[in-house]
């Protein structure tokens, strides 16, 4: 009984020591989303075009660096969608919105945050932060500027390389023109983009 409990006791010690013995870290992440999805929105007076994206997948890469649990994350993400399904209300005379093309997305974040947990084996960080992005795809060709929410949980191996999953939450905010009018008097769509994914990847101490 004292050996099990011995045992217990020491995996219960490696779990709850520091990963990390300096108060200040800095990581390298590499990850990869398997699963998500797209939502853009398309809106001018009483037009409304929604279209919808499935199958979704990202890859990013992003350096992290930690002070005293405070972290800040800069983040470039690549993602592909499926177009799945759009609702049309309206008939556009500045583009065509009946058009299925899949969507590519390429956006850099910037984080700041919270780790709960800090310089421990086991870690949960949680960021919020802002961006930018470009979507491509069917009548979307459209840069837009993000407010972006991500939590982890991550679990270092060793003092320098650790796994993480987690999830991310996006949402945006762009401009289509909508007219031909001099530039002081220009009229322009809303573009709003939305999106969550869960991901996992590799946190590389440096």
């Amino acid at each position: 009984m004292k050996t099990k409990f011995f045992v217990i006791a020491i995996a219960l010690l490696f779990v709850c020591t520091g990963a990390k013995a300096q108060d200040k870290v800095r990581s390298l992440t590499l990850g990869f989303a398997p699963m998500g999805f797209n939502h853009v929105s398309i809106t001018l007076d009483d037009e409304e075009y929604h279209y919808d994206y499935k199958s979704y997948w990202n890859a990013n890469i992003g350096y992290e660096r930690q002070f005293k649990g405070v972290v800040s994350l800069t983040e470039f993400t690549y993602s592909k969608a499926k177009f799945d399904e759009y609702d049309l209300k309206g008939n556009s005379i500045w583009f065509n919105p009946a058009q299925t093309e899949d969507l590519t997305v390429m956006s850099v974040t910037t984080y700041a945050g919270k780790t709960i947990n800090p310089n421990k084996r086991i870690q949960f960080p949680v960021y919020i932060g802002i961006g930018g992005e470009y979507l491509s795809g069917g009548p979307i060709h459209n840069l837009a500027i993000d407010l972006a929410l991500k939590a982890r949980v991550k679990f270092y191996i060793t003092d320098k390389i650790g796994i993480y999953g987690g999830g991310t939450a996006r949402i945006g905010y762009g401009m289509k023109k909508a007219s031909e009018k001099d530039a002081s008097n220009k009229t322009y769509y809303s573009v709003v983009p939305t999106m969550w994914a869960l991901d996992a990847g590799l946190v590389i101490g440096l």
